[in-house]
């Protein structure tokens, strides 16, 4: 028997592996596990060069795989004003003024996170609010969804949008008031860009120091793998180059972002891309070498907007008495063929839809390529599912459509001051957030964050699966449904379902031989927490150690 390079001891490891989900501790080589079992035979894998590390009886978990995630997004906007805790207009004023004061060399004001709650009175998000307070310099805000934007006039101004778009956008909207100005609100990117394309770009040195920022803010938390939900042949380059360099310390699924008007010739362009890393995703000689942290092999399309914004596309009207029921991102016939062509070249799909009327549309198109392409095992993806039709969740079931869904999210419709609540309404409520009526029916569900929407925190959304309310409020005896999830559908909704998503089952989510050696040693032991501190106390939790690889990228361990 060889030594081992790692070996953790006197440990509480939660295998995920079903005939055996318990282990004391666990031995490493290189970046794979070698060995599972009792700590009283740990010694037989250490030798004089074996790094062995005590975790004091502490939960160990397979690494966490975010399966919703903006990683250069992210890391970008770690560098502006963060708003995401705001809960007054005063109070985004105030920190603006701060923001403003404190740099002075910025010749625009970025923020990012103000919540839509801020006008639940029937206000909005106005140039004038901003103006009170920064009228000398553009100031550019990104609501938390990263669907509207609010701006100032000079923001205004220089994007020569004041009096409105130059054309007719694709898909959202320049709000005008009654004066015939721009209000300061921009509904959905293509309206948003009209502004944000002429904010000094960072430099790529930048870029790399701010993503470096954020691989520490991921380790922290036992975040070891990705699923990146938008990206291009810049981004792609800025991880393979960190991953190059030896600096990448999570794994990155990346798929290409496929906008309105992008030709088929780009999408076979990406295929290129992906052959280096063919090997890996397909599972073709997985332990020939170390498995590489960048991946990619798989697109992702946007079929609708959302509900906050009135831009996710409904089945029936919002519930506001305005008739609108949003509309689709794509003309139906380009995304039907940009589906089609993705499919047909064997790359994975991922469709952000969140209204009821997206879903169904993604759920045809994905039907129309197996009809054209012949069935395989696409594992092709619906990210969010805020509003479902029950008659589309037997058709996810009938054709493998995955579930990738944020818990976090749901919060939003337990808010009274969200206008998701309000414009969902309460005859679709039962069909919000559904988790516990996808995972009953047999359609397989990975949880994310979307990242930077809401906080990394994947306890923090386990808080939230957890003690989640009815959205009508009633208590546990009325015949509303129910969407709690437990804690082991939880753990495996970040770890085994999150690998199975992205082709990576017998590389990851589970702690066993063979398997990558991704792992995170908790401060809190989910599994015995009382009742009455559940709440608390799963949000508050971190990793201690968190092992990507083999190697330890974070070590908060006495």
């Amino acid at each position: 028997m060889s030594h081992a390079s790692l070996v953790l001891r006197n440990a509480r490891i939660y295998t995920q592996v079903r005939a055996d989900p318990w282990a004391e501790a666990l031995a490493v080589q290189d970046d794979r596990i070698v060995w599972v079992g009792p700590d009283m035979h740990a010694s037989d894998w250490i030798g004089p060069e074996t790094q062995v590390i005590d975790v004091g009886r502490r939960l160990v978990l397979p690494g966490l795989i975010d399966s919703h995630f903006h990683l250069l997004m992210g890391a970008r906007y770690l560098r502006d004003l963060q708003l995401g805790d705001a809960r007054t207009v005063e109070e985004v004023q105030v920190r603006l003024r701060a923001f403003a004061a404190a740099h002075p060399e910025r010749e625009w004001l970025v923020g990012q996170g103000w919540q839509y709650s801020l006008f639940a009175g029937g206000s909005a998000p106005t140039r004038a609010l901003l103006d009170a307070v920064v009228p000398d310099r553009p100031v550019l805000l990104i609501a938390f969804d990263l669907h509207t934007a609010w701006a100032n006039t000079a923001a205004l101004q220089r994007a020569g949008i004041l009096n409105g778009a130059p054309a007719a956008l694709s898909f959202g909207a320049v709000v005008m008031g009654e004066d015939g100005l721009a209000t300061g609100e921009l509904r959905e990117p293509p309206a948003m860009d009209l502004v944000r394309r002429l904010i000094p770009p960072l430099t790529r040195e930048e870029e790399t120091d701010l993503l470096r920022q954020a691989l520490r803010l991921c380790a922290g938390y036992g975040i070891t793998s990705v699923h990146n939900m938008d990206g291009n042949a810049y981004s792609l380059a800025l991880y393979r180059d960190l991953e190059a360099r030896g600096e990448m310390t999570l794994r990155i699924y990346v798929p290409l972002l496929v906008e309105p008007g992008t030709s088929e010739d780009a999408i076979e362009a990406w295929v290129q891309a992906t052959r280096d890393t063919q090997r890996a995703s397909n599972g073709e000689g997985a332990h020939a070498a170390a498995a590489p942290f960048v991946r990619t092999g798989c697109v992702k399309l946007f079929a609708d907007g959302v509900i906050e914004a009135k831009t996710a596309w409904m089945l029936e009207p919002y519930d506001d008495g305005s008739g609108d029921c949003g509309r689709p991102n794509f003309d139906p016939d380009e995304f039907k063929k940009l589906i089609v062509k993705a499919d047909a070249l064997k790359l994975q799909i991922f469709v952000h839809a969140i209204g009821d009327a997206a879903i169904r549309a993604t759920l045809d198109a994905y039907e129309l390529a197996r009809k054209l392409n012949q069935p395989r095992d696409s594992r092709h993806r619906i990210e969010h599912i805020e509003v479902l039709d029950p008659v589309d969740l037997t058709r996810m079931k009938r054709m493998r459509v995955l579930a990738s869904m944020q818990p976090l999210h749901a919060d939003f419709g337990s808010d009274p001051n969200n206008p998701w609540r309000q414009l969902v309404g309460p005859k679709r409520w039962a069909w919000g957030f559904p988790w516990r009526t996808i995972l009953n029916a047999g359609v397989l569900l990975a949880f994310g964050s979307d990242w930077p929407v809401v906080t990394m925190n994947p306890f923090e959304g386990m808080r939230a699966a957890l003690t989640r309310p009815k959205l009508d409020f009633s208590d546990e005896r009325s015949h509303f449904p129910d969407h709690r999830l437990t804690l082991t559908e939880l753990i495996a909704g970040y770890t085994l379902e999150g690998a199975f998503f992205e082709f990576q089952e017998s590389e990851k989510g589970r702690l066993k031989p063979g398997m990558l050696a991704d792992l995170a040693v908790l401060d809190t032991d989910l599994f015995n927490l009382p009742r009455a501190d559940l709440q608390a106390a799963i949000a508050s939790t971190r990793s201690a150690l968190t092992i990507v690889g083999g190697r330890v990228v974070h070590r908060a361990l006495a």
